[in-house]
C-alpha cells in the first residue's frame, strides 16, 4: 500500500475533502510559526557556531524553501503536497544531524537541541495530521545517520552525544508517532460521528419535508373541492368577510354572484355521473375566470357557485356576468357537450355609502333569492314555451 494512504485523516472511508482542508489549515498555520522560530536560531548558528553558520544558514535555506513550496502546494489542493512536507522533514533531521556534529562543546549543543526540539513542538499540531507511518518515514534519517555523522564529525564523545541529542530523537522516534496515532483514532471518530450526526439530520431533514408536504396536502384538502380545485365554501366564505370589512372601511363597492347549475340532476340520471361532474367542472372553470385576478371563485357544494369581486361595482359585475354565459357556450361547443348548459345567477353589489353595513348572510340570503327568482323565471318562460295554448 502508498504511504500516503496511511495518512491520518480518514481519506479512505469517503471524507477525502474534509481531511484535505483539515490537513491544509493546521500545516499552513503552524509550519509557518515553526519556520518563523526556525529564522530566529539564524542569529545563534552565527554567534554560538562562527565556524561553520554559512553552512548552516544553507541548510536552515533549504529547509525554509521546502515548507514554502509545501504551503504554496497545500494552498492549491495539490495531492502530493504532504509527499514535499515528509520531504521537508527529511531535510531538516539531517540538518540536525549534521548541524550538531559541526558544534563543539556540550552546552552549545545542548541549545542547538532545544532549538530543534522548540520548532518541533511548534509544528507538532501539523506533525499529528500525518500518520505514524509518515512520522517513523520522516525520522528514519535521523535512526540511521545519528550515530554514523556524530562517530564522523563530531570532536564530543558518544557519552555527550547520547545525552544532548536523545530527548530530541526520543520525542521524534517516539513520542511523535504515538500522539499521532492517539490524534488519528480520535480524529476518525470525530469524522464517524460526524458524519452519523449529518445522516441522521439529513433523515429528519427528509422527514420535515415528508410531514410538510402531508400538512400541505392536508390544508389544501381542508380548503379546496377536490372535483374543481376551487376553494371550498368555508375557504369562500372567509374570503367574502374579509372582503366585505375591507370594503366597509375602505367604503368602496363589492359584488357577488350566486351561481347555480341547472338541471344537474337531469344530467346525472340522463347521461351519468361522469357527465355531471363534466359539467361541474366546465362551469367551475367559467366561474373562475368570471372572478379575475383580485376576485375568488368557489364551490360552495353540489350545484352551487359562489364569485366573490371586490371593487367590483354593478357595471362591472354585470359585465362579469355576461363574461361568465359567453364562456360556458363557448366551452360547450369546444368540448361538444351533449346537452344544454344553463346556470342561474344572482347577483348583489354591495356599495357601504348608500347601503350602510351589512353582513356575510344578508349578502348571501340576498343573491340566492335572486338567483331563484332568476330560476324560476326561467321555468315559466320554458313551460310557457312548450304549452301549445300559450
Amino acid at each position: 500500500m502508498p504511504l500516503h494512504e496511511h495518512l491520518i485523516l480518514p481519506g479512505r472511508d469517503g471524507s477525502d475533502i474534509e481531511a484535505q482542508h483539515y490537513r491544509t489549515r493546521i500545516n499552513n498555520t503552524f509550519i509557518m510559526f515553526a519556520m518563523a522560530c526556525f529564522a530566529c536560531f539564524l542569529l545563534f548558528d552565527y554567534f554560538q557556531v562562527p565556524s561553520a553558520w554559512q553552512a548552516l544558514w544553507v541548510g536552515r535555506l533549504i529547509i525554509f524553501l521546502c515548507c514554502l513550496l509545501c504551503i504554496l502546494q497545500l494552498r492549491r489542493g495539490d495531492a502530493y503536497a504532504d509527499r514535499i512536507l515528509l520531504a521537508g522533514a527529511i531535510p531538516a533531521n539531517l540538518f540536525f544531524c549534521f548541524g550538531a556534529a559541526l558544534i563543539p562543546d556540550a552546552l552549545t549543543l545542548t541549545l542547538w537541541n532545544l532549538s530543534f526540539s522548540t520548532c518541533m513542538l511548534i509544528a507538532m499540531p501539523a506533525w499529528l495530521v500525518w500518520g505514524w507511518r509518515y512520522q517513523l518515514a520522516s525520522s528514519l534519517p535521523l535512526i540511521l545517520c545519528y550515530v554514523p555523522i556524530y562517530v564522523w564529525l563530531s570532536p564530543l564523545s558518544l557519552t555527550t552525544l547520547a545525552g544532548a541529542g536523545g530527548a530530541y530523537i526520543l520525542g521524534t522516534l517516539f513520542i511523535a508517532p504515538a500522539l499521532a496515532h492517539a490524534r488519528a483514532s480520535t480524529f476518525h471518530r470525530t469524522i464517524r460521528l460526524q458524519r452519523t450526526l449529518e445522516a441522521r439530520n439529513l433523515e429528519l431533514h427528509d422527514m420535515n419535508q415528508r410531514l410538510l408536504t402531508q400538512q400541505n396536502e392536508l390544508e389544501y384538502r381542508a380548503n379546496h373541492d377536490l372535483l374543481t380545485g376551487l376553494p371550498n365554501r368555508r375557504f369562500g366564505f372567509d374570503f367574502l368577510e374579509r372582503m366585505l370589512a375591507e370594503s366597509t372601511s375602505t367604503r368602496q363597492c363589492m359584488s357577488i354572484l350566486f351561481v347555480d347549475v341547472d338541471r344537474l340532476k337531469h344530467v346525472n340520471d340522463s347521461f351519468g355521473h361522469a357527465e355531471g361532474d363534466r359539467l361541474i367542472q366546465l362551469v367551475a372553470r367559467s366561474v373562475a375566470q368570471a372572478a379575475g385576478e383580485d376576485g375568488l371563485a368557489c364551490r360552495l357544494g353540489g350545484d352551487e357557485f359562489l364569485v366573490v369581486m371586490p371593487g367590483a361595482c354593478d357595471m362591472a359585475s354585470q359585465q362579469a356576468t355576461t363574461q361568465l354565459m359567453r364562456h360556458l357556450q363557448e366551452q360547450r361547443l369546444e368540448q361538444q357537450i351533449p346537452f344544454p348548459v344553463e346556470v342561474s345567477i344572482g347577483r348583489v353589489t354591495h356599495d357601504p355609502v348608500l347601503q350602510g353595513d351589512v353582513d356575510v348572510d344578508d349578502l348571501i340570503h340576498i343573491a340566492d333569492d335572486r338567483m331563484y327568482r332568476q330560476k324560476r323565471a326561467r321555468r315559466r318562460a320554458m313551460a310557457g314555451a312548450n304549452d301549445p295554448q300559450a
